[in-house]
């Protein structure tokens, strides 16, 4: 198995101001609406979010407890988070960065994730199934994004 890192990226045009898109990404409350899978979430302090996800993913049974961090915040153009996620005998860790500029058609959001951390079941796995299931829950939480937002466009 490589072990280079996972990385997955892209860019998406927004139908909405970058403040609004920014405001969903970054606050916790609304970041946990887009959450495919979600079961429940509790936002534990300022910066901290709890959450439990079922995912539908054929190699990852059960429940998994994920936290979100946000890291560092620049109103309204970029912010980082990190994301780990544990289940039974699964540990998952995730960094990623968002970047918002004004569009003509709203906002323009550029955002890259690495997986940082596989340990356990996860990482037995092979890099073409677990990028296949990324790349799933990616779409769904974009999908989500769109909703919240209002705008039904697709990303790049």
């Amino acid at each position: 198995m490589s072990t280079a890192p996972l990385t997955f990226g892209g860019e998406e045009t927004l139908v909405a101001p970058p403040e609004r898109v920014f405001d969903l990404l970054t606050d916790l409350d609304q970041l946990a609406t887009t959450i495919p899978d979600l079961v429940s979430a509790e936002k534990t302090d300022e910066r901290t979010l709890q959450c439990v996800v079922r995912p539908g993913l054929s190699f990852l049974r059960g429940t998994l407890r994920v936290t979100i961090v946000l890291g560092e915040i620049e109103r309204p153009v970029s912010a980082t988070m990190r994301v780990a996620a544990k289940g039974i005998g699964t540990q998952i860790g995730v960094e990623s960065r968002i970047q918002i500029a004004n569009d003509p058609a709203g906002t323009k959001l550029t955002w890259t994730a690495e997986v940082v951390e596989l340990k356990g079941l996860a990482a037995t796995v092979g890099r073409t199934l677990i990028t296949a299931a990324a790349d799933q829950v990616i779409r769904g939480a974009w999908q989500r994004v769109r909703e919240r937002l209002g705008s039904a466009e697709s990303g790049s």
